[in-house]
This record gives structure tokens, C-alpha cells and sequence, in this order.
């Protein structure tokens, strides 16, 4: 029992200038990990989520951690979920649902200050528990990495002692906890494993919990490995939203995987995402995600295109200038006309389905949609090509073809050059 408090004392102290904020239901796990983390003298607030599922009994529950709080001066972050969360609650899936509402507000808690830490009172046979689940679900490495001990400061000081290890301690120091009656009906999952399969299965192999740690231990190193051999390419992938077709081809499905969950994009979009790979250019999946709108296929590589941000749009300002001659070479970023030849005023636009214009080098019209597939413009890019017109005529697709009937020649008495600011545009090769 004095093995429970002795070893978080060692293996903690690290935290002992930090602020520890413990997810507190008010059962024993919890509550005894306030009491040792007082008497261990670390500094601590507690957090208690009423999610007003057990009428009365949630109500005690949230009573108890309020007096607790209370009695020992400790600060209490305490959320009532509104009726929003209440309708989520009962229409989705509850388990999921419930875990959303409190990370949410274990999030909230960890943004305040670079100094909190979130503690959790999970113990070895949750992590069991937790690992059977996923072997039913079929996870991948992230999934049969189960629960980490401190991981992105959420820290679970409980780990390696079972539920029995925790109760004995409470017992023996006087601690009062209330039980949730919930967790001896077999309705959900993880009550029948905990009630009926792992006590059967302790029967033939009792150093269950020890032989599961071992696995766990070994997928969670496998699991480190792969997010650090991907966290580059997911940075890089934030920053420019390139993911070349020669990097994609090369990684395994596992590394995919992670590469996606980096993204923040789930593991089920692979399967699209190898549809698209066998597509061609200008196909795309539209995504649901804070941090990409659109995956497109170019010519060799996957475009992440970003979410627009509220920032101020981008004003595209058009230059016309008086010049004396024409240049040696011209540049495909700005246009020489002859003032004389223009039809009424300049104006400037984003080109539209129908456009057409007369290219210089061509006798006839051509559509401004094939001007654009011929330059082989990236495809996310296609619908921000602008055109300059007069009263009458497209006479640039800018920065990609120029008309032939208002161009400036050498006798030209009047030379305008004409650029476009702030405007650039992205060839695939």
C-alpha cells in the first residue's frame, strides 16, 4: 500500500513546480490520487464534469468533490454540461460523446498555462481493458499503444497499479470515495470485459495484466518511432501542402497512418486518398477539417490546399506605365500594347466558362479554359486565373498568353507596359 504513495513521489517529483489539475469524478481512483498528490504536497486543483446522466447520484457525486475542494482549500474547475451537450449525449454515441465534453474542458485547463497538468486516475487493468477493446476494434499501432503514462501533459500516475492496489490504499488511509453503480451493468463494452472475460481469462493466465504491459510497452515504442520519422513531412505538409507522389509511393500504410492522424485528417480517409492516386490530374477530395479545405492530384504530387483564413483577401493591382521602346526579351509576367489599339478602359477579372481569346501566334479564338490546360496551371489554381480586357476583347490571360491584335509593335508611336502586382501563378512541369 505505502508502495502506491512512495512510488509516485519518485517518479513525479519532476512536477513539483507545476500546477496539477485532476480529472475528479469523485470514485476511488480519483479521489485517491487527490489525497496522495496532497500529501505528497504538489500543487493541485481538481476538475469534476456533471454530465447529468444519474440524476441524484450525479449530483452527490459533484457534492462530494465540491466539499472535498472545499475542506482542503483547493480550487475546483467544475462544468454542468448545457443542453447542447445533453442532446449529443443522448443522440451519439455516449461513451464518445462523454469523453469529448471532458477533453474539451481538460484542453480549456491545459491552455490557461504551459504549467498545468492534467492527471488522470486511469489504472493497469483500464489499460488492459483499454488494450482487449482495441484488439476487438482492430486497431493499428496507435490504437494498441493504449494509454500513456506522460504524454503531451496528460499525465496518469495510477499506470501501474491495478484497481485493487488503489482501493487498499483507500481503505487503509480513510478515503472516501462514492461508487458509480453503472459500472457493474454489463450494458456497455468495457463493463463486460471488466465483469465477465478478463476475470475468466485471469483464470488460465493469471499474470494477464503483466504479460498485456509488455505488448503495450513494445507498441508504444513502435508507435514513437513512427511519429517522429513523420513529424517532419506533416510540418513540411502544413507549411507548403505538398506531398510528393515519390515520398507517398514509398511509405507503408502504417507511416500513412500516422502521417494522417499528424494532420489531423482520420485514418479512414487512406482509402480515398489511394483512389485519388490512381486518378488523374485535377481530381480532388473535399475535406471536413480545421486545417485543409481540399486534397488535389497534380501532375506528381498531392496539393493540401489550406483553409481560407479571415485575413484581408489579397488585392491584385494592375500597373500601366508609359515605356519608350519595347525590351530585348519580354517576360511572361508583363504585357507591351499599343494604347491606340485599346477598345474603352482596362479592367481586370477573374476569366468565367465561355471567355475566349485570340493568342498571339494563333489566326482564330481560343477558350480561355484551354489556354488555361494547356499552361498546366496546378488545378487548385485554375479558378483564380485573372484576364485583362478592354470594352471589347480579353487581351491577356495574365502572366500565361497575350492577344495578338494589341500588341505593341517597334513604330508604335505609344507603348504601354502593363503588370499585375501581387499575382503570381504555379505551373505544374
Amino acid at each position: 500500500m505505502n508502495n502506491l504513495k512512495s512510488t509516485i513521489a519518485e517518479e513525479w517529483s519532476f512536477l513539483a513546480s507545476k500546477k496539477i489539475v485532476i480529472a475528479c469524478s469523485g470514485g476511488v481512483d480519483s479521489m485517491t490520487l487527490a489525497s496522495i498528490l496532497i500529501d505528497l504536497k504538489f500543487d493541485i486543483e481538481l476538475v469534476h464534469i456533471n454530465y447529468k446522466l444519474r440524476g441524484k447520484d450525479s449530483q452527490l457525486d459533484q457534492k462530494l468533490v465540491e466539499d472535498y475542494c472545499g475542506k482542503n482549500h483547493l480550487k475546483l474547475h467544475l462544468h454542468i454540461v448545457d443542453s447542447n451537450e445533453q442532446i449529443a449525449l443522448k443522440e451519439g454515441n455516449l461513451q464518445e460523446e462523454a469523453r469529448k465534453i471532458r477533453y474539451a474542458q481538460f484542453e480549456k485547463i491545459k491552455l490557461q498555462s504551459k504549467n498545468n497538468y492534467i492527471a488522470l486516475g486511469q489504472h493497469l487493468d483500464d489499460q488492459v481493458e483499454t488494450f482487449l477493446m482495441h484488439i476487438a476494434r482492430k486497431s493499428g499501432i496507435m490504437g494498441m499503444s493504449c494509454m500513456h503514462h506522460n504524454k503531451n501533459r496528460y499525465i496518469r500516475p495510477f499506470l501501474k497499479f491495478t484497481k485493487q492496489d488503489i482501493i487498499d490504499y483507500a481503505l487503509s488511509t480513510n478515503v472516501k470515495w462514492r461508487e458509480d453503480e453503472s459500472n457493474k451493468s454489463n450494458k456497455y463494452t468495457r463493463n463486460i470485459l471488466r465483469n465477465s472475460l478478463i476475470p475468466s481469462l485471469k483464470k488460465t493466465n493469471p499474470n494477464l495484466n503483466q504479460d498485456i504491459s509488455v505488448l503495450i510497452t513494445a507498441f508504444q515504442q513502435k508507435q514513437q518511432v513512427l511519429e517522429d520519422k513523420m513529424m517532419t513531412l506533416s510540418s513540411q505538409i502544413k507549411t507548403d501542402g505538398i506531398l510528393t507522389f515519390s515520398i507517398f509511393d514509398k511509405l507503408l500504410n502504417e507511416e500513412k497512418i500516422e502521417l494522417l492522424r499528424q494532420l489531423f485528417l482520420p485514418s479512414q480517409l487512406l482509402i480515398e486518398i489511394e483512389k485519388l492516386r490512381k486518378s488523374h490530374k485535377g481530381k480532388q477530395i473535399i475535406l471536413d477539417n480545421d486545417l485543409f479545405d481540399n486534397i488535389y492530384f497534380e501532375n506528381n504530387f498531392f496539393l493540401f490546399k489550406r483553409k481560407e483564413t479571415s485575413a484581408k483577401p489579397l488585392t491584385y493591382l494592375l500597373k500601366v506605365e508609359d515605356v519608350n521602346s519595347l525590351p530585348e526579351s519580354f517576360k511572361s509576367n508583363e504585357l507591351f500594347i499599343d494604347p491606340t489599339k485599346i477598345k474603352g478602359n482596362l479592367k481586370l477579372r477573374k476569366w468565367e466558362i465561355g471567355d475566349r481569346m485570340k493568342p498571339l501566334g494563333l489566326k482564330g479564338s481560343k477558350l480561355i479554359s484551354d489556354i488555361i490546360k494547356d499552361a498546366k496551371v496546378q488545378s487548385h489554381l485554375k479558378e483564380d486565373v485573372l484576364v485583362l480586357t478592354d470594352d471589347v476583347q480579353i487581351i491577356w490571360c495574365v502572366n500565361i498568353r497575350v492577344s495578338g491584335d494589341v500588341i505593341a509593335q517597334k513604330e508604335s508611336l505609344k507603348i504601354w507596359r502593363v503588370r499585375v502586382e501581387q499575382y503570381q501563378l504555379e505551373f505544374n512541369q
